[in-house]
């Protein structure tokens, strides 16, 4: 059956509402917080086309020096295998932290997205206490966005030199044309009998981009921006402690690397954060899209609702001793009108009590008579004519 063309509009028309409804932010608003992480990409890719000629020296000697210096003198590359002595009696374990540290690696590259996907799902229908859709993943992707492109950035112009040239060739100087060495993953590659990290990493664009490690400050900042269960929370400190782990074992970053990408999380979250403020205050009418707008005002509704249960609820006896009171002024009102009410009953308890009127007690300022002194007085009062009478 063909369709024709004002139904295929009509189709057009109604997915397209669909899709409006669906969508809680504006194009505009999430193109603005992937603009840093488009940046990096960009950056990161490009990178290779930059002439050698104008591009600044390497650093071979910097990282070994703090490296030192930080853990005075000992060194975590290796370990715990460097600490094995006779390496033929423990080679299970050498196998399992070998695979283990190569697949903490590996799911580095795309655990981020299945992060995304995830607080994506978990905040799709939350609010919080004003009603409005949470920006997440988008503030994850903004923070995540400018890390990648400062660390990026800081490498290309400050280019160091990893653990695994310093021991291969020491401080002798390298140049660009060099490719990437996969280096403790070599044996996960032997173990596997897959040519996979070899591959992998003989196409970085960048080799010589040690400080700081992304590798280091990712899992720091997903476990940031996890939700706020404790069960989140340990997981994600726990996969950060086994990248931190199989970095300095497969002896891809120094333990300074991994600091210097820790404090690049911090500054590009809190500068991030700040930053987005900003932006939701200038951006604040092209924020959400059709169905953000739909939730705001469907929670204002309901949130409009409760309170005015709520008023009812508390403010019944005020009601009926004022019917003709407004509401909202009782609301706003409510201490102001019971302190002139007690006022007004302290007056009305005075003015009943200057009304009532007590009779005056009787003064006597004579002394009080005895009866024994009344005797002879009592005996010469003069006879009436009845006692004369009763006499006779």
């Amino acid at each position: 059956m063909a369709i024709t063309k004002e139904e295929l509009i009509l189709h057009v028309r109604t997915a397209k509402e669909k899709i409006l409804q669906f969508q809680r932010f504006s194009l505009l608003f999430k193109l603005v917080l992937l603009a840093p992480a488009l940046g990096w990409f960009a950056a990161f890719n490009l990178s290779k086309y930059i002439p050698a000629d104008i591009r600044p020296k390497i650093d071979t000697t910097t990282l070994p020096y703090l490296e030192g210096r930080v853990l005075f003198g000992y060194s975590l590359q290796h370990w715990p295998r460097n600490l094995l002595e006779g390496e033929d009696r423990y080679v299970p374990l050498i196998y399992f932290l070998d695979l283990l540290s190569a697949f903490v690696y590996v799911i580095h590259f795309c655990f981020v997205w299945f992060f995304a996907i995830g607080i994506y799902v978990y905040y799709r229908k939350r609010t919080d206490q004003n009603g409005k859709p949470i920006i997440n993943p988008w503030t994850f992707f903004w923070c995540w966005g400018w890390l990648n492109f400062l660390s990026v950035m800081t490498q290309l112009c400050w280019p160091t030199s990893p653990p695994w040239y310093n021991e291969m060739y020491g401080n002798k100087p390298p140049n660009y044309g060099m490719h990437g060495d996969p280096a403790g993953l070599e044996n996960a590659d032997q173990i596997l009998h897959i040519p996979l990290f070899g591959s992998l990493y003989g196409q970085s664009p960048i080799v010589f981009g040690s400080f700081p490690s992304l590798h280091g400050a990712w899992p720091i900042m997903i476990t940031i921006f996890t939700p706020t269960r404790k069960i989140f929370k340990v997981l994600g400190t726990v996969y950060a402690s086994l990248v931190w782990w199989a970095a300095m074992y497969l002896n891809h970053h120094y333990l300074t690397d991994l600091l210097g990408g820790l404090l690049m999380v911090i500054v590009c979250y809190m500068g991030g954060m700040l930053l987005l403020r900003a932006i939701l205050d200038k951006l604040q009418d092209r924020i959400y899209s059709r169905g953000g707008l739909a939730i705001v005002r469907i929670n204002s509704q309901d949130k409009l609702q409760d309170l005015e249960l709520v008023m009812v609820e508390t403010h019944d006896e005020d009601e009926i001793e004022n019917p003709t009171v407004d509401l909202d002024e009782i609301v706003i009102n409510r201490p102001s009108m019971k302190k002139s009410r007690s006022r007004d009953l302290l007056e009305t308890a005075a003015q009943k009590e200057q009304t009532i009127v007590h009779p005056p007690q009787m003064v006597t300022t004579n002394p009080p008579v005895n009866i024994v002194d009344l005797e002879p007085t009592l005996m010469s009062i003069p006879a009436t004519p009845d006692s004369k009478r009763k006499e006779l």
